[in-house]
């Protein structure tokens, strides 16, 4: 199978590399002004891999193959783009007009871009998919990154429905350590998990860092109940979130999923949080935005989600 990987970020970067470490043909698109550096220099990549049984830490340098220009005569099997929510509107049309017949696997976070890409696209060809499996942050030339032991390459198409391309895709992860997990309700899934998370980026905010937030048991409630807002703006997108594991668990009483939640904050998943807060800034602020510009028009009372905003908008300025 011959991949690009659309996106050199530490999930685009990460993945491409696993997926070359197992043998596929992968290469990179890089923007023009980076090409010699990671042709040449490559990716400095310190990866922690707690998929073992032990954890274990190494460095190594990855030099993918790379291109600046898409084509369609360089007929790519799949594309993995691993870009940015506010990226993907300037993005979509390139890849639908250059992709030829490739399978296109959006891995990320989404909320109102389902539209635009298959507007541009046709469903048949897109496939949606969340990183679960891994995270961390990157320097100007290198990655740090984590590789999760429970994590998964959560992966599914644009309906509901699996086929051979899906499970083919799969067994390519499957191969490459990345641990996938196919959903046949992988659109709803992205949502619900972009509302937890953009919950989740509210409450830090307010606490001051990742560890703050988590070791506070108020404001993992808080958390919780600002949760439980986006689900009732996911319901009249008509996302159904109690069909889909493990969000169910949010339709529990607030103080079961509040020592659930407090529970399953390891230092590992603090650790990556703290650089996405750092990296992943103005993304996760659109995710918050998007969710709570819904429940306006719904007229839906998010008086727990809207109270981070302050918190948001003062962590910004202090970004800047």
């Amino acid at each position: 199978m011959k991949i690009l990987v659309f996106g050199a970020g530490v999930i685009g970067s990460t993945y491409a590399w696993q997926l070359s470490e197992a043998g596929y043909d992968v290469m990179m698109f890089i923007r023009k002004h980076r090409m010699v550096r990671y042709s040449h220099s490559g990716i400095s990549i310190n990866c922690t891999d707690l998929r073992g049984k032990k954890e274990s830490f190494f460095s190594t340098v990855f030099r993918p193959k790379t291109i600046d220009r898409l084509e369609p005569k360089q007929a790519f099997d799949l594309i993995i783009v691993c870009l940015k929510n506010f990226q993907l509107q300037d993005a979509v049309p390139y890849i639908a007009k250059y992709s030829g017949n490739a399978h296109i696997l959006f891995l990320g976070t989404i909320w109102h871009e389902f539209k635009l890409i298959e507007h541009h696209i046709p469903r048949a060809r897109v496939l949606y998919g969340f990183p679960a499996m891994a995270g961390g942050g990157r320097a100007e030339n290198s990655i740090t990154c984590t590789l999760f032991k429970n994590g998964n390459t959560m992966l599914g198409g644009a309906e509901r429905k699996s086929d051979r391309t899906i499970n083919d895709i799969a067994m390519v992860f499957g191969k490459s350590g990345m641990q996938p997990k196919i959903s046949f309700r992988m659109k709803h899934w992205i949502k619900v998990h972009c509302i937890w998370k953009a919950a989740s980026f509210g409450a830090i905010c307010k606490a001051g860092n990742a560890k703050a937030f988590a070791s506070a048991y108020k404001a993992v409630k808080h958390s919780v109940l600002a949760i439980k807002e986006g689900l009732i703006v996911a319901n009249r997108e008509q996302v159904r979130a109690w069909t889909i594991f493990p969000f169910t668990l949010f339709y529990l009483p607030s103080f079961i999923i509040t020592f659930l939640l407090k529970k399953s904050y390891k230092e590992e998943m603090l650790e990556v949080t703290e650089r996405h807060m750092k990296h992943g800034f103005d993304e996760m602020k659109k995710q918050y935005y998007d969710i709570l510009n819904d429940g306006k028009k719904h007229h839906i009372n998010m008086s727990y989600w809207q109270s981070y905003e302050a918190h948001i908008l003062k962590a910004e300025n202090t970004r800047n």
